[in-house]
């Protein structure tokens, strides 16, 4: 087995708290990249903050974002895009607004909120992209302000409330996940991870056994379910890393693996020469 692409999630999985990323991890990407195998990061966060890790590292990287709404390569060509129906994303904007939650409505390339107050100003200090104020959001959407995934920040448990809420009226057309543990995540249902990496393996001519996934949330399930080689990072919640086919404690183990596996098949090794 020839691994040719490995795809690391960011927050949690190879960003740590305040956008640390540790040294050994980043030696283990230089090295894959040095191997011959391609690189992606596939995130929750806009492609703006991925572009801003790649430079952080040093490299440049295939890009799935926004937890699939948009797929780039590494040289930042757009490979595919996805957005909200409007009259369903006008809808989940304000769903909300009773609960004690921040709604944050997310266009291609920032963030937005209708207001900024005491209650959400924290937001800023996560963020690797720029947030906008548009006191008119709610209406601008579907013209001015396209939205390929919106997000709810707050308590866990008002979060799995939400949650709860939202399966139950809009189970069909949305996916609705914790992706960190102030964080809820709702999708357009036919767009994921895990569509965002069948795309860019498609492009790149690559197959699902061909390629390593890497992630800590259940965001990263769907990408879980592309290749026969997941891997879940250990302080991953238990129902998470029971969906991965094996887990790991960094992503230079993981890293590490994937290389392992190309030395351990000859025959994969000539056919790439």
């Amino acid at each position: 087995m020839m691994i040719k692409l490995i795809v690391s999630d960011l927050d949690g999985t190879l960003l740590q708290r305040g956008h640390h990323i540790h040294d050994k991890d980043r030696a283990a990407l230089h090295r894959a990249l040095e191997s011959g195998v391609q690189l992606c990061f596939a995130s929750g966060r806009m492609h703006p903050e991925i572009v801003h890790v790649m430079e952080e590292l040093q490299l440049k990287v295939h890009s799935v974002s926004q937890n699939g709404a948009y797929v780039h390569s590494s040289n930042g060509k757009l490979l595919q895009q996805d957005t909200f129906d409007t009259a369903l994303i006008r809808e989940l904007a304000t769903v909300a607004l009773a609960m004690p939650l921040v709604t944050v409505m997310c266009a291609p390339d920032h963030y937005v909120l209708t207001e900024l107050n005491e209650r959400n100003a924290h937001i800023k200090d996560n963020l690797l992209a720029p947030l906008h104020i548009m006191p008119n959001a709610i209406e601008a959407i579907g013209s001015e302000l396209m939205c390929g995934k919106i997000t709810y920040l707050g308590e866990i448990e008002h979060l799995l409330v939400l949650q709860k809420q939202l399966l139950g009226t809009y189970g069909e057309r949305i996916d609705a996940y914790i992706s960190d543990v102030d964080c809820l995540d709702v999708m357009p249902r036919h767009v994921s991870k895990g569509t965002g990496l069948r795309a860019l393996q498609q492009h790149l001519g690559i197959l699902p056994e061909e390629t390593v996934c890497i992630g800590d949330s259940f965001n990263d399930v769907p990408m879980f379910a592309v290749t026969p080689n997941s891997f879940a990072m250990a302080h991953s919640h238990p129902e998470l890393k029971a969906k991965a086919a094996r887990e790991a404690a960094s992503v230079a183990d993981a890293v590490a693996w994937a290389l392992q596996a190309a030395e351990d098949d000859p025959l994969g090794e000539k056919a790439a020469l």
